[in-house]
């Protein structure tokens, strides 16, 4: 095996390196769509995405497939109909060109004497037929349903935090199935074994379950256990929330926390430990107040309109080890709802479950250490075997360059501890140092020969990677779960999306809303507006938009199109329509991007004519809108700059509705109130990334950071908010006059002063106004934010089920008793 290594080390290191091959001379891989296609999965992502195309959510088929069902269908069809069947029918793609920036070179193993050039990432077209006739020919990139899939797992539970306990005679979870076990322990008995019956204080704070169709196995019958048992002081805790939750570092909670009654430093495993636990029951608490929302939105039986705000955060972490100074670059999915400001999810794509160098062993390394698991077979094709394309790949849900940069920085960093640390003094000391350094150096040139030299993937060199305490996971794919997940949260509706241009949303929000989409339950906004505008620019752009509309409103009254009573939008709705501007970027270009210059999507977007919500300078485009508006839409040029009274006045609520405030409102707040959200970039005359003091470096702490501080932000946090609509329409409660008096020095006697107008902001908290139960009623009729001491101490993860009954009455008789986190 050694010998095999260093040989094609030794033909690595002669060839040049990626960049310096000139693939023009190379060799090539030729394939057939239907070689290559992996299917479409669940949520149909390899089917084209234009809703008004014959081929919308339809799998490839083979064209004599389509033949013979179209000919079982209409018998006596016409050759030109076969012909077009077998061309343009449902299920017709073809393979089309491939990005540069995909291209990969293999020049190991079976091709060190002869490197082939190939494309990671293909593209397929569409020849389906649209509604009015032509030829769709939209194009998307093919991806992996299994990796979605896994992607979606992950995320479901938030990597495993809710997944609960589970069997282990056959790993199924409890929270799965719960009717599949049984309560069975001693617990349970009625009568002691003389029988007689027994009189019980207190329910235990942990009870044993079978699960019935593994009874008589190894692990079918175990115990459970509250998930905060295995803490102890409640004092310690609510400290560390406190703490976290108002910009402490890590650091400062292991200075505040047990040295003042012991005098002793706590760990920070101790501290990790605390955090994971409060993740787990907020996460817990969220998802059973979630649950009862829904239900009794959805008994309720009235119509809903989910208006949703999506945006991106991206957030550095610090390196783990000085001699690694690279930092970890997560991006983090926020999607909130713009009338409350409640905030649905938070996902991060990052792995915190995954060990790069140990899966890159047991998926690329057989057991003795030989390569498997790089080539695909074709064995009905020209190409016999080819290297495995990333849909094809194990790791081709991660982010691959920081997942093989990752494995290599994993040995770097052991070879830097051992280089310290292990003894040198004599001979064989330095011998056996030496041989642990040159074995894991071939443990490194073995990842390159595999990654660089097979996959065609150069070691990223980046300031940038992927920790080793996990793996950064592909960003379109941890989309695609996000919103899947958010679709299963929501009570059935229609929904209204708000988002920005961002490039991975095209080729998957078709797919994963396709139900909403054909039964015209769905709108997709995507706008832009003036980040950059600064305090005084934003005044008096406000100042100027609010005298415009009422200048606007009142002309309406004169001439009989408004009264006094006319409800705000209607006037705001019919101000826009009114100040419509095409908007272009420069004279004649468009004004999206490219990706959403497509078929699938209309390519006029608009300039909005308010300036409210601090979204000064807004433009809207409309990806998806109804039927019928997205086919008028359709036809018209991106550069029409006049347009029509009834367009205007179709497109104008939808710019009304269009709005990223509640996610910015969250967005802000994390980051003045959370220092471990810190960015850890560079700065100053600092060449490359720099550490930020107080800020984290564990990716899987500071996402459980991040689910605590949104589930605080949600429910426990009542502040003050105005909905974006309603600041466009100054729909709020009118402002009261409030006395004012100016005492006089050394006197008791009070100057008056003309009384001023202050508006009063109800403050609640985002779940109180999204209408969830989870506050308290005073007698007074006001309400109050729930109990957090409370929300900690219930079993809230298994909320419905037998177990769940048992801790609630086990609560109810200890809560007399010395509260403790156990």
């Amino acid at each position: 095996m050694r010998i095999f290594w260093s040989l094609v080390k030794k033909r690595l290191e002669a060839e040049p390196r990626k960049s310096e091959v000139l693939m023009a001379g190379l060799a090539t891989f030729n394939f057939k769509l239907s070689q290559l296609y992996p299917g479409a999965g669940e949520h149909r992502i390899n089917t084209c995405a234009n809703p008004d195309c014959s081929n919308i959510g339809q799998q490839l088929t083979d064209r004599a497939a389509r033949m013979s069902r179209w000919k079982e269908k209409r018998p006596d069809a016409s050759p030109e109909q076969l012909q077009l069947v077998e061309t343009h029918g449902p299920g017709a793609y073809k393979l089309a060109g491939a990005d540069k920036k995909h291209r990969r070179v293999s020049r190991v193993f079976a091709y060190q004497n002869d490197p082939h050039v190939w494309s990671d990432q293909r593209t397929v077209r569409c020849l389906g037929q649209t509604h009015e006739g032509g030829i769709c020919d939209s194009g998307f990139s093919i991806l992996s349903p299994d990796h979605l899939k896994e992607e979606i797992d992950r995320l479901r539970n938030f990597n495993g935090v809710l997944d609960g306990p589970s069997c282990g005679a056959c790993g199924k979870r409890f929270l799965d199935d719960p009717d599949e076990f049984a309560l069975d322990g001693v617990h349970e008995r009625s009568k002691d074994h003389e029988g007689n019956p027994l009189r019980r204080k207190r329910t235990p704070s942990s009870l044993r379950v079978l699960h019935k169709p593994c009874r008589g196995k190894k692990g079918a019958r175990f115990a459970v256990a509250l998930p905060h048992a295995g803490q102890k002081t409640t004092a310690d805790n609510l400290r560390i929330l406190g703490a976290v939750l108002n910009s402490a570092g890590i650091v400062d909670i292991q200075r505040m926390i047990g040295t003042a009654a012991t005098g002793k430093k706590i760990g920070m495993s101790r501290i990790y430990d605390r955090i994971e636990c409060l993740e787990g029951v907020f996460l817990a608490y969220e998802r059973e107040m979630l649950r009862r929302w829904k239900d009794k939105v959805e008994r309720s039986g009235e119509a809903v309109e989910h208006l949703l705000s999506h945006d991106d955060m991206v957030l550095t972490v610090n390196w783990e080890t000085s001699t690694d100074r690279r930092n970890t670059q997560l991006n983090c999915a926020i999607t909130a709802d713009a009338r409350s400001g409640y905030v649905y999810r938070l996902d991060v794509d990052f792995d915190p479950r995954a060990t790069p160098l140990d899966m890159f062993n047991a998926t690329y390394l057989d057991e003795v250490g030989m390569p498997q698991n790089l080539e695909q077979q074709y064995p009905n094709g020209k190409v016999r075997t080819a290297p495995k394309f990333s849909w094809q790949r194990p790791t081709g849900r991660y982010h691959e360059p920081q997942f093989f940069a990752a494995c290599v920085n994993e040995i770097k960093a052991f070879q830097s501890r051992a280089k310290r640390r292990m003894p040198k003094k004599d001979k064989s000391q330095r011998t056996e140092k030496d041989e642990v350094i040159a074995r894991t150096n071939g443990m490194i040139a073995n990842i390159r020969m595999i990654s660089e030299g097979w996959f065609g993937f150069p070691i990223d060199e980046s300031e940038e990677r992927g920790s080793f305490k996990g793996v950064t996971t592909k960003d379109i794919y941890t989309k695609g779960a996000h919103f899947a997940l958010l679709k299963e949260m929501l009570p059935r509706g229609s929904i209204v999306l708000t988002t920005e241009q961002e490039a991975t949303l095209p080729p998957l929000l078709p797919h994963i809303f396709d139900e909403e989409i054909r039964e015209d339950r769905f709108a997709w906004l995507a706008m832009t507006f003036n980040k950059k505008a600064t305090k005084p620019e934003k005044l008096g752009k406000v100042k100027e938009y609010r005298k415009a509309r009422k200048r606007f409103h009142n002309d309406g009254m004169y001439a009989g199109r408004f009264d006094p009573w006319t409800d705000a939008q209607i006037v705001s709705e019919a101000f826009i329509a009114d100040r419509m501007e095409t908007a272009l970027r420069g004279t004649a270009a468009h004004f999206q991007i490219s990706n959403y210059r497509s078929e699938v999507f209309p390519l006029l977007w608009v300039r909005s004519s308010t300036q409210a919500s601090g979204e000064i300078d807004k433009t809207v485009g409309f990806p998806m809108l109804p039927r019928h508006l997205r086919r008028t839409l359709k036809k018209v040029p991106f550069d029409q700059e006049e347009l029509s009274q009834d367009l205007r006045e179709e497109l104008a609520p939808w710019v009304y509705k269009a709005t990223l405030q509640p996610v910015s409102s969250f967005m802000n707040s994390l980051r003045e109130r959370m220092s471990v959200a810190a960015r850890a970039g560079s700065g100053g005359a600092r060449v490359g990334g720099s550490y930020i003091q107080g800020a984290i470096f564990n990716p899987r702490t500071l996402i459980a950071l991040l689910n605590i501080y949104r589930v605080h932000y949600n429910f426990f946090e009542p502040r003050p908010y105005a909905c974006p609509y309603e600041e466009i329409d100054d729909l709020i409660d009118p402002p009261k006059l409030t006395p004012r008096a100016l005492k006089i020095p050394g006197t008791d006697e009070f100057v008056d002063l003309p009384p001023r107008a202050r508006r009063s902001r109800a403050r609640m908290t985002p779940a109180m106004r999204h209408g969830m139960d989870a506050y308290t009623k005073r007698k007074d009729g006001t309400q109050d934010p729930p109990d957090i001491y409370r929300m900690l101490y219930r079993p809230w993860i298994y909320m419905g089920t037998k177990l769940g009954a048992r801790f609630e009455r086990a609560r109810g008789q200890r809560k007399t008793e010395p509260a403790a986190f156990s």
